[in-house]
């Protein structure tokens, strides 16, 4: 039956796995309300002004190892990227949300990349961006990294640490970069 509905056009939300009423744990949970909230928007951007559309948003920050545990980062909690995100996919455009690492559950209805360098994070977003009609880049990635990160933790020392640190590349050059060019006005 419920291939039957999803082949009309139902949406299914859960169920998910967690504690139930019974007490114990396992598949059967009825998922979050923010969750269903979430699934019952989208449905609802369906056909809205961007149907047909791809967008791609970039969110949260980067991380660049140093060590094993170790690494540097932008300050970011991805909310801005996250809303932007759900407000064009709640206008009916299909979105790809390019993140961070965030503590923040991944949005119903489109498609979400997960990235943790900034070089991962431009591979993610030229690559969706070269079919896309829009790109929002709201992330907060690291302009630096180290030179090359430590297999093995580094140790503390009474010594100062010095880090090599080269630019990471800039994402909004690369991608004015790679955007086709018109021929009009030549």
């Amino acid at each position: 039956h419920v291939a039957t509905l999803t082949a009309r056009g139902a949406v299914f939300v859960g169920p998910d796995d967690g504690r139930m009423a019974s007490g114990k744990r396992g598949q059967g949970r009825l998922a979050d309300p923010a969750v269903v909230v979430d699934h019952v928007r989208a449905v609802l951007g369906r056909g809205g002004p961007l149907t047909g559309r791809k967008v791609v948003v970039s969110a949260g920050p980067t991380r660049e190892p140093i060590d094993p545990v170790r690494y540097l980062s932008n300050h970011s909690s991805g909310r801005m990227g996250y809303a932007v995100a759900r407000a064009v996919r709640d206008r009916g455009a299909d979105v790809v949300l390019v993140t961070g690492p965030v503590d923040l559950a991944p949005p119903a209805a489109m498609t979400v990349v997960p990235v943790e360098t900034a070089r991962d994070m431009l591979d993610a977003v030229l690559t969706h961006a070269a079919t896309a009609d829009a790109v929002v880049m709201s992330a907060a990635v690291a302009d630096y990294r180290p030179v090359e990160a430590g297999a093995i933790k580094l140790k503390r020392s009474a010594a100062d640490l010095a880090l090599a640190l080269p630019p990471n590349p800039d994402i909004l050059v690369a991608l004015d970069a790679n955007l086709p060019r018109s021929s009009e006005g030549k």
